[in-house]
């Protein structure tokens, strides 16, 4: 049995988070004594610390597992949300098929990161406000891929055999739409993670709090804090740089449309 470089790649960063997680308590204290400690000269903190004596180790596993958190619910809800405005404009109604189309135009219009920043905006930095705006910011381009496959599916020769057989539009639905979209749902849901981190990762880095779980600063927010400080700790930037790289990677997929 060969294990690809990838998954190798994906079990060594996943170790060396949980080890993380489970030798250090969430980065969340300030400890001056242990300003930029040197990686190796304290055994209990073997990658050094930043400049308010946070654990370097800490910090990172526990902005990844912060990162992950809020990436894999919220790409959920983001495919929910398109497939759900997908499936309401394919019906009878003309109306709320223009209303879908128009709508979906909008956003894909407007750049992503103008829309994730608006909602933010709105809602505040709170969880709910972080999901919604990666939500609002990503749900087109999934809504105009799923569009692509129901006028695919809705030519197709079955769906014509079960409406010539008297089939409804229920029927229809669950029998046959939704069961073809599982792949492309998949699809999307796989390929759309690493976009998903950068957001976070970009949300962080700009300010907007992403620790919405206690468990200390996000990787982007460690790189905005401790870049001006690069020469005194280069593992302050680099082990979030890592982190990020590390989980894009780790989630990136070779997989392709069916």
């Amino acid at each position: 049995m060969t294990v690809s470089i990838r998954n190798l790649f994906r079990f060594i960063f996943a170790l060396f988070v949980f080890v993380g997680l489970f030798l250090f308590e969430s980065p969340t204290r300030v400890d001056l004594q242990l300003s930029h400690l040197g990686a190796l000269e304290v055994l209990a903190h073997p990658f050094g610390c930043d400049r308010l004596g946070r654990d370097h180790w800490a910090m990172l596993s526990y902005g990844a597992l912060t990162t992950i958190l809020i990436t894999i619910p919220s790409r959920i809800l983001t495919l929910l949300f398109a497939t759900f405005v997908s499936f309401a404009g394919m019906g009878k109604n003309k109306f709320l098929a223009l209303l879908s189309e128009v709508f979906a135009s909008v956003f894909l219009s407007v750049p992503s990161l103008l829309v994730a920043l608006v909602t933010i905006a709105i809602l505040s930095d709170s969880i709910l406000g972080i999901l919604l705006s990666i939500v609002f910011s990503d749900w087109a381009i999934s809504f105009e891929t799923l569009q692509g496959k129901l006028r695919e599916i809705r030519k197709s020769g079955f769906i014509s055999a079960s409406q010539a057989l008297g089939a409804n539009s229920s029927h229809l639905l669950i029998f046959h739409y939704i069961p073809a979209t599982r792949n492309i749902l998949e699809f999307l849901f796989v390929t759309g993670i690493p976009s998903v981190i950068m957001t976070i990762a970009l949300f962080s880095y700009l300010g907007i709090n992403t620790d919405v779980f206690s468990f200390g600063p996000g990787l982007g927010e460690q790189i905005s804090f401790s870049k001006d400080y690069f020469s005194v700790s280069p593992l302050s930037v680099l082990l979030p740089v890592l982190g990020i790289v590390s989980l894009v990677y780790s989630f990136s997929s070779e997989e392709k449309i069916k």
